[in-house]
């Protein structure tokens, strides 16, 4: 008996030692530093964390234990957001921990539906009862941030939460190993900009659309969201595809949801500024936060510009979204970028004898072969000493090279999109023969900066066209020295004859 008692007792301590392990384990893995490091979403459109929070909220408190190769986890509610983790998961607020956390295992595995609108619902819960985070990142300055890292995190299991998304994507995480990482599903608020056309001559008229999405405003007092664009010197707002001009330091806008549907509450204008006529502002705060039953859903903004004599090769039309809750403290995207490139016709117009610039020489482009060979429909221009625009309001028709180098050119026309042209000479130097053919030129764009030049489909390396003209000889013609030398032979034959008939006298005498 006595034996068996001792037996007994070993094995109750052997039982107590490996209980305490097991607890000293649990022990470890609940308490020690942990980090999180927090990564953007990794697919389409690419994402920044400039100007982004991230708050992390512990739901519960972890422990673990093994048994064996099974680890076992038990979890404590965090008191502070026990209340909106009941109104969520619909259950009790006096229900134990292991109520709280089974029914949160209920809802699913990794990813499911009923997990993510759990995480999207009580981070609802959590900004309109303005309950405070566990742990911040601030207000991230940095450009081109893709991660951010937590340090000495107590073991738990949170909710990550990136404050100013286009909606509610929040992703839940367990903290448990010495580090942890979790991948965003939100998106930072963009824009994207588009243009209708990607060459233009000077005088049209460019349409562009900007792409956005109704951001989630829950729990924000105010929120700011504007459209800032910006246009080069080459180019100017209108209010119409037909290039009416702007008054008012207002240019029209026409807002759209991409659906269809009904966006007729959105403003008509937008702003321009008063001390810069190429900058434009528009404000959709207030329609943002008046349209949250269509959160997450894309929109259009579509405006005109109109190409103007200070066009450049690249004409750049900047927009940015700027957005916040803080209107004190707003965060502004990377611009998106449309670019309208126009393009210089140079012409080097040459001796074709001598190589030698010629000035005084005459020439009209057209946009088709049929107007060129009838002379009619010419592209009208402004300018002198051999520089051009194109002006649609010009009635000149005609550009005039010069003797000066310009850069290897005597004579440019500016203000071309990428096309094909014909270009006519009209009226030759003097003392030169004028072409009798129009000549093809294509203008291809290659690029953002960069472009090609064909001359009757044959390229021109260095994107200027060479036009040669030639001086001949006389034609033979009537009169004049044929003449004389014609009555020259005939005096000196009537010479001779007379001669003649004087020897012939003497004889017969």
């Amino acid at each position: 008996m006595k034996r068996m008692k001792k037996i007994m007792a070993l094995m109750l301590a052997a039982i107590m030692m490996m209980a305490m392990s097991v607890t000293a384990f649990a022990a470890e893995g609940a308490t020690g530093a942990h980090t999180l490091t927090v990564n953007v979403k990794s697919t389409e459109p690419a994402q920044d964390l400039k100007g982004q929070t991230i708050n992390l909220y512990k739901l519960f408190d972890v422990t673990e234990s093994k048994s064996g190769e099974t680890t076992n986890y038990a979890y404590t509610v965090n008191n502070t957001y026990k209340a909106a983790l009941a109104s969520v998961l619909k259950i009790d607020e006096t229900s134990k921990d292991e109520d709280f956390a089974a029914a949160v295992t209920k809802l699913g595995s990794d990813n499911a539906t009923a997990v993510q609108k759990f995480a999207n619902d009580f981070t609802a819960e959590a900004l309109t009862k303005n309950l405070s985070a566990t742990a911040n990142s601030g207000k991230i300055k940095e450009e081109n941030k893709t991660s951010y890292t937590f340090n000495d995190l107590a073991a738990g299991y949170y909710l990550v939460y990136v404050t100013g998304g286009k909606d509610i994507q929040s992703s839940l995480v367990t903290v448990d190993a010495p580090t942890n990482t979790v991948n965003l599903k939100t998106e930072a608020p963009s824009i994207t900009k588009t243009a209708n056309k990607e060459t233009a001559e000077i005088g049209q008229v460019v349409t562009y659309t900007v792409t956005g999405a109704i951001p989630d405003t829950t729990g924000y007092d105010s929120y700011v969201y504007k459209i800032n664009d910006e246009l080069t010197k080459g180019l100017d707002f209108v209010n119409d595809a037909n290039g009416t001009a702007c008054t008012d330091n207002k240019v029209a806008v026409k807002v759209a949801f991409t659906d269809g549907t009904d966006a007729s509450t959105a403003p008509t204008t937008a702003a321009l500024a008063t001390n810069n006529s190429k900058k434009m502002s528009l404000d959709l705060s207030t329609w943002v936060r008046a349209n949250q039953g269509n959160k997450g859903k894309a929109f259009t903004v579509t405006y005109y510009a109109k190409v103007n004599k200070d066009a450049e090769v690249t004409n750049n039309n900047k927009a940015s979204l700027e957005y916040g809750n803080n209107p004190s403290d707003t965060t502004t995207t990377t611009p998106s970028e449309a670019k309208t490139n126009t393009y210089p016709l140079d012409i080097k117009k040459i001796n074709k004898k001598t190589s030698g610039l010629l000035a005084g020489a005459k020439f009209s482009l057209y946009r088709s072969e049929t107007d060129a060979k009838n002379g009619e429909n010419a592209i009208t221009v402004t300018g002198s000493n051999g520089n051009y625009v194109v002006d649609p309001v010009s009635t000149t028709t005609e550009f005039v090279s010069v003797e000066k180098d310009l850069g290897g050119y005597n004579l440019r026309v500016n203000g071309l999109e990428a096309k094909d042209y014909w270009l006519v000479e009209t009226q030759a130097p003097e003392g030169f023969n004028k072409l009798t053919d129009p000549i093809k030129v294509t203008i291809t764009k290659d690029g953002d900066t960069n472009w090609t030049v064909k001359k009757n489909n044959t390229a021109e390396d260095d994107k200027i066209i060479d036009v040669e003209n030639s001086t001949g000889s006389l034609l033979p013609s009537t009169g004049g020295r044929g003449a004389i030398a014609f009555a020259v032979i005939a005096a000196i034959l009537v010479f001779g004859v007379a001669v003649s008939f004087i020897r012939d006298k003497r004889k017969e005498a």
